[in-house]
Formats: structure tokens, sequence, C-alpha cells
């Protein structure tokens, strides 16, 4: 008696769809592993910490914004002790809710250098007033960064960022120093 067998192609059709449904589980798994969220890049810090440790420093007063609107996050916060003692480098470093950066950055050793450095070999452009204090604008070399300068008998303090001069005094009208 002769068996009954199935024709070759239903045979192969049905192998091409379970190998064509094991390929594809395999592409789902690594789908659902390797493809996950992009966290945000950019992680918040805490300034009134590094800020408490800067002042307890007595170095200068440190200045600090107050009343930035909605949106705006801290990146960085730092004092670093300067070369002698009783001097040092203030630095806390903002991301605007355009994704735009500005920084206040203090210090009051090696000016020349300082200056250069925060400003990207910057050319002085005007001086402008702000809240009463005289502000020196700055543009970096390469034309991607403004940057406001202040001198003091304490310390420099510098406004910098890649946004434009008006929102430069704008945040350098909220520094607050203690």
């Amino acid at each position: 008696m002769a068996t009954a067998t199935k024709p070759r192609s239903s045979q192969t059709v049905r192998d091409l769809v379970l190998s064509m449904l094991v390929v594809g589980g395999f592409v789902a798994f690594l789908y659902l592993i390797v493809l996950r969220p992009m966290p945000d890049a950019v992680k918040t810090v805490d300034v009134p910490g590094p800020a408490a440790v800067a002042r307890s420093a007595d170095v200068f007063p440190i200045a600090v914004p107050t009343g930035l609107a909605s949106g705006w996050r801290a990146t960085s916060a730092r004092f670093e002790p300067g070369p002698d003692p009783g001097t040092g480098t203030w630095f806390n470093g903002y991301v605007t809710p355009d994704n735009q950066f500005v920084a206040v950055a203090q210090s009051d050793h090696d000016v020349k250098s300082f200056v250069k450095d925060q400003t990207k070999d910057g050319v002085q452009q005007a001086t402008v007033i702000i809240d009463g204090r005289t502000w020196q604008q700055y543009r970096a070399a390469d034309g991607s960064q403004y940057s406001l300068v202040q001198t003091s008998p304490e310390a420099t303090t510098i406004v910098t960022g890649t946004v434009t001069y008006g929102q430069l005094e704008e945040f350098a009208g909220k520094l607050e120093t203690a």
C-alpha cells in the first residue's frame, strides 16, 4: 500500500512561512532590546550646594542668577581654589529653554588669561550699563559666543554664552551676590 505524501510545493511554502516567523521573532526581539528611548543628554545639577562651598571659601562675593524663567537648567556649578591662598574661580553654567548655553564665571587671579579663555579670545565690542554696573561686551574670535565682562577689585565676572547680548544682559541683571 502506498502512503499518500503531500506535494513538495506545499512543504516549501510551509517551511518558508515558518522560517519567516522565526526570523521575524528574532528581529522583534532585537528591536525591543536594542532600541530604547534616549535619555536627555543634559544633566542638571544642584547650584546651592556648590555655591555654599564657594561662599564658605570667602574669596569674593559669588554671583548666582535668581528668578530664571521656567525651562532653564543648571548644568554645572563648581568652585576651584586658585593657585594662591584666598583665591579661586567660580563657574555656573545653564542651558536655556531654547537649548542655548549661558554661564557666569568669576575669578580673582590671572585676570587677563581668565578673560581670554572665557570669551574664547574675544574682542571687546562696546560698553553697557546693567543695573548701575558697567560691563564690557566681547565677541568670540570665531563669532560663536558673546560675553559680558565686569571687573571689580574683588573679582572679574563674566557672563558668556551662545545667546544674544540682550539675553546676556537680562541674565546679568538676575545675578545676585552673597
